[in-house]
C-alpha cells in the first residue's frame, strides 16, 4: 500500500471511529443548507425565484471554505502533519502523499451536494450542458477544497508568533462584526426610516432579483466561476466564455495544491508551535504574603491570570472584546445608529461564545477541584466573578455610552436588554462548560493556539440561543404589564433576569459538576467525550468511591 493510501485510510479511520458530536452536528446542519441551494436552483427554473439568487447561495457556500479557517483557528486537523515529522523522508514528499487524504471530510460530502445545484441547472439543456456541469462541480469542489486548506494553514502559521496572534484575531473580528451587523447597512436601504417608526420599503428596481452589478461581482470571483460556466453553456455562449472560467478553476487548484503542499513542508521541518508565555515570575510574590477572600477570590484570580496566559483563551479574549468595536463602525455611518446601544447583547454573547468550554480548556486539573471539599461552589463562583470582570463590566460600559452617543429612543430597552442577556451569558458559560465539553489537547500540553483545543461549536450556538432568548424576556414582560417608567423599569427587569439566571445556572453548574464529574475526568484523560454521555448514573456513595479511583493517579502524578 502506499504512503498516500495509507494516510487516506487513517483519516477515515480517525473519521469513523473518532469523535462524532461535532462531525454529525456540522453534517446535517450543512446537508441542511446544501439543500437549500438545490432548491434554488430549483425554484429558479420554476420562475418561482428569481434565478440570480442561486449565485448568492454558491457565493456563501463557496466563502465558508475561507472564512471556517479564520472564524474557527483552534480546530487541529484531522491528520495533523506533525505526527509525521519524524518519517525517513523529505518533508516535501511526505506532504504530496498527505494531499489525496484531505479530500476526505464531511466539508467535501457537504458542498458537493451543494454544488450539484449546478446539474440540476443544465439538466434541462442537454447533454453537453450536463457535462460542463458535471465538470464544474468537480472543479469548483477542488478548488474550495484546497482554497480552505491553504487559508487553514496560513492561519495557523500566523498563529504561532505573538504579531500573527494578533494579525489573525484582528482578521476574525472583522468578519465576526460582518457576520453579526454585516446586514444592518443593507437594512438601513431598505427600511431607512425605521429608527423614526417609518416602515417604507426601498425595494430594488427589479422585483426579486439580485442587483445585476452585485450578480456580476459574484460571478467574476473564484466562488462564482463554475455557476458561471454552466450559466454560459446553458446560454449557448461563445466556447471560450465556457471554458474561461474552467481553465482558471484549474489554474487555481494547481496553484493552491502546491502552496498548501509547501506550507505543509514547511511545518514538517520546524519543532512544534510554542507560543511564549508572558507570565513573569516575581521575587516580590512571597508566599508569606497573606492572601484574603477567600476560595472564591483565589478561583476568580486564577481565572483572570489564566485568560491571559492560555494562548486560545487569550485569542478568543481578544476576540470578544474587538468585535464590539468593528460592529460599532458597521453600524454608527448607517440611518440605523439607533441600534447602537443594542451592540451590548452582542458583545455578551461573544462572551459567553468565548468561555463555553473552559473546564475542557482546564484539562485533568479537575481532579482538584473534585477531590477539594467544598472547592466546587467556590469553583464555581469564582469563574463567574472573573468573567463578570473581564466581559460583564466592559459589555456595561459599552452600552452605557453608545446609549448616551447615539441618543436612542430605545436605549432604555436596549440596556435592560444587556443587563439580562450579561446575566445568562455568565451563569451559561460554566454550565454549557460542563454539560457540553469539547475535549481536546490537554491544558499541560497546549503551548500555542495551534494546539488542538476542540470544538466547541455546538456549546457556542446553544449559548448563542439562550443569551439572546434571556435578552428578550425584560422586553416582553415589560410589555405584557405596559410600563411607561422605562430607565427605571427596564433596568428593575434585567436585573432581576440576569440575578435569576447567574443563581439558578450556578445551582445546575454545581449540580452537575457533582454529579458527572468523575465521568467528566475520565473523558478529559482518554479523549473520549463518549465516556461522559455513557456513563450510567451512580449512587452518591459509589460516587464518592469513582472519583477516588479516578482522580488517585492524578494526585500522584499531575497537576
Amino acid at each position: 500500500m502506499s504512503m498516500s493510501a495509507t494516510f487516506a485510510s487513517m483519516r477515515w479511520t480517525i473519521i469513523r471511529h473518532g469523535p462524532h458530536d461535532e462531525r454529525g452536528f456540522g453534517l446535517v446542519v450543512g446537508l441542511v443548507a446544501a439543500s437549500g441551494v438545490i432548491v434554488l436552483a430549483a425554484l429558479g427554473l420554476s420562475g418561482a425565484l428569481h434565478p440570480s439568487w442561486l449565485t448568492v447561495g454558491i457565493f456563501f457556500f463557496g466563502v465558508t471554505w475561507l472564512l471556517g479557517p479564520i472564524l474557527v483557528p483552534g480546530s487541529s486537523p484531522t491528520l495533523d502533519p506533525q505526527w509525521f515529522r519524524t518519517l525517513p523522508r523529505r518533508p516535501r514528499r511526505i506532504a504530496r502523499e498527505l494531499a489525496p487524504s484531505e479530500a476526505i471530510s464531511v466539508g467535501t460530502v457537504i458542498t458537493a451536494v451543494a454544488l450539484s445545484s449546478f446539474i440540476v441547472v443544465a439538466a434541462l439543456h442537454g447533454p453537453v450542458a450536463v457535462i460542463v456541469a458535471t465538470l464544474a462541480v468537480a472543479l469548483q469542489l477542488v478548488f474550495l477544497l484546497w482554497l480552505g486548506r491553504c487559508a487553514a494553514a496560513v492561519v495557523a502559521g500566523l498563529l504561532r508568533s505573538t504579531a500573527g496572534t494578533w494579525m489573525a484575531a484582528v482578521q476574525m473580528s472583522v468578519l465576526l462584526a460582518i457576520s453579526f451587523a454585516g446586514w444592518v447597512p443593507i437594512a438601513a436601504v431598505v427600511l431607512p426610516n425605521l429608527g423614526e417608526g417609518g416602515t417604507e420599503l426601498i425595494t430594488p428596481s427589479i422585483a426579486g432579483a439580485v442587483p445585476i452589478g452585485i450578480e456580476r461581482v459574484l460571478l467574476s470571483l473564484p466562488t462564482g466561476w463554475g455557476l458561471a460556466a454552466v450559466l454560459a453553456a446553458t446560454s449557448s455562449a461563445p466556447l471560450i466564455t465556457v471554458a474561461m472560467p474552467l481553465l482558471g478553476l484549474l489554474v487555481g487548484v494547481l496553484v493552491l495544491r502546491s502552496l498548501w503542499i509547501g506550507l505543509t513542508a514547511r511545518v514538517l521541518r520546524h519543532p512544534p508551535a510554542r507560543t511564549k508565555s508572558n507570565v513573569i515570575a516575581r521575587s516580590t510574590a512571597s508566599s508569606r504574603r497573606p492572601r484574603t477572600g477567600g476560595p472564591t477570590r483565589a478561583v476568580m484570580t486564577r481565572e483572570i491570570k489564566t485568560w491571559f496566559r492560555d494562548p486560545h483563551r487569550r485569542l478568543g479574549m481578544i476576540h470578544a472584546w474587538i468585535t464590539p468595536l468593528f460592529m460599532v463602525a458597521l453600524v454608527a455611518p448607517t440611518s440605523w445608529s439607533w441600534a447602537l446601544p443594542f451592540i451590548g447583547i452582542m458583545a455578551a454573547v461573544l462572551g459567553a461564545m468565548v468561555a463555553v468550554n473552559t473546564y475542557a480548556l482546564d484539562g485533568t486539573a479537575l481532579w482538584q477541584l473534585l477531590t477539594t471539599p467544598g472547592a466546587i461552589s467556590a469553583d464555581v463562583r469564582g469563574r463567574q466573578l472573573a468573567w463578570l470582570l473581564l466581559f460583564g463590566i466592559p459589555t456595561l460600559a459599552l452600552t452605557l455610552a453608545l446609549c448616551l452617543i447615539s441618543q436612542s429612543p430605545l436605549s432604555a430597552i436596549a440596556f435592560g436588554m444587556t443587563v439580562a442577556a450579561i446575566g445568562a451569558a455568565c451563569g451559561s458559560a460554566p454550565l454549557l462548560g460542563v454539560l457540553m465539553p469539547a475535549i481536546g489537547a490537554d491544558a499541560r500540553d497546549r503551548v500555542s493556539s495551534t494546539s488542538r483545543t476542540g470544538n466547541p461549536a455546538g456549546a457556542q450556538y446553544t449559548a448563542f440561543a439562550a443569551v439572546v432568548a434571556a435578552a428578550l424576556v425584560p422586553a416582553l414582560l415589560i410589555n405584557l404589564i405596559g410600563a411607561e417608567l422605562l430607565w427605571v423599569v427596564n433596568t428593575i427587569a434585567g436585573v432581576v433576569v440576569s440575578a435569576g439566571a447567574v443563581t439558578g445556572l450556578a445551582v445546575l453548574t454545581r449540580s452537575r459538576l457533582r454529579r458527572s464529574g468523575p465521568a467528566l475526568l475520565g473523558a478529559m484523560e482518554s479523549g473520549d467525550i463518549s465516556q461522559l454521555r455513557n456513563r450510567p448514573s451512580t449512587s452518591k456513595s459509589a460516587r464518592r468511591s469513582q472519583c477516588a479511583s479516578q482522580t488517585g493517579p492524578f494526585i500522584g502524578g499531575r497537576s
